[in-house]
């Protein structure tokens, strides 16, 4: 076959294969969220059974804390969104109020900014639906919650199960088995660096918020979490409905001391505590980091901005495979 047409034909293929993405992609964000969380629990058990645990225990002790860890977030998590969509029309009415006080502030010093608010099309309605659609997309997650951490447990009890078969000789490993360790070493090695800075970060952005009394502390210190794994956008991502809440609650100073304070905070993280615990390289370019956002966040949405570097790691360990 000429070259020409197998390019049409692989160019074919791919389009195929994106548009399926898309059309399933509620069904296949659970499947993947589910599986790349599973890869990175399944040592536990295997942890605990080298302590000396029995291996029925073992796993009984990592389901337990695998389900009552993600119930507590989930009722964690509806707690603060039924909390947030219920304070959005007070919280429309005092944006309004602040931008009217601004402007006229504005007028005051003989500066015209209502153009260029109408041009940047800063609208307080446009800001809450906004926030309307990211509150219905987090209670669609949670609505999926219980599938995915019954998924995350079955697969556990698979992998644990099939590597445990395999060290007694009951199953022969094969190519795919190998393929597929080598697969989840590396994205544990790269989702276990990014939960822990994003953990870290979590909790000092929860204390911050806290002290301050900005609203919903426990909901953006999640979403700061999650956002740790998108990359270059995610900081912007976790800081701005935060400091958007101080403003419009707390007033300029302390919506100002809110960036500050998650500055610092992904600062030290970032440059001090994770060189500490990324001793290699991952080999992910700041290029291939950015594409992989935009790609993955079109085709999947926002589970897609956060599964995007691991899927990339997927695709670039198919690609070497067939290359070699």
């Amino acid at each position: 076959m000429k070259k020409p047409i197998q390019y049409l034909i692989g160019g074919a293929s791919v389009i195929i294969l994106i548009a399926g993405l898309k059309i399933g992609a509620d069904l296949i964000n659970q499947i993947l969220m589910a599986l790349l969380l599973a890869i990175c629990i399944s040592p536990l058990p295997e942890w605990l059974s080298k302590k000396g645990w029995p291996g029925g225990l073992a796993l009984t002790v990592s389901f337990i804390l695998i389900l009552a860890g993600g119930f507590l977030t989930v009722l964690l998590l509806a707690n603060s969104i039924g909390g947030l969509t219920d304070s959005l029309p007070a919280y429309e009415q005092k944006l309004t109020e602040f931008i009217n006080a601004f402007n006229a502030f504005a007028q005051s010093k003989n500066l015209n900014i209502s153009e260029l608010i109408s041009k940047v099309n800063i609208a307080p309605e446009k800001i809450v639906g906004l926030a309307q659609s990211l509150a219905g997309g987090v209670t669609n997650i949670i609505s999926s919650s219980f599938i995915i951490i019954m998924l995350i447990v079955f697969m556990v009890i698979e992998m644990v199960g099939y590597e445990a078969e395999t060290r007694k000789g009951k199953r022969n490993k094969n190519s795919m088995h190998d393929w597929f360790l080598s697969l989840g070493g590396d994205l544990r090695k790269y989702i276990t660096i990014t939960a822990l800075k994003g953990v870290i970060t979590g909790v000092m952005n929860f204390i911050c918020l806290l002290i301050m009394g900005v609203d919903f502390a426990f909901l953006w210190a999640f979403f700061s979490f999650f956002a740790n794994f998108i990359p270059n956008l995610g900081f912007i991502l976790s800081c701005a409905p935060p400091a958007l809440i101080a403003l419009i609650t707390l007033g300029p100073t302390q919506a100002l001391l809110v960036i500050f304070f998650f500055w610092l905070i992904n600062f030290i993280v970032e440059n001090v505590i994770g060189p500490i615990f990324m001793k290699e390289s991952l080999n992910i370019s700041l290029l291939n980091s950015f594409l992989s956002l935009l790609i993955w966040g079109w085709i999947l949405g926002l589970p897609g901005a956060i599964l995007g570097i691991p899927l990339t790691m997927v695709v670039m360990k198919i690609h070497s495979e067939v290359k070699g």
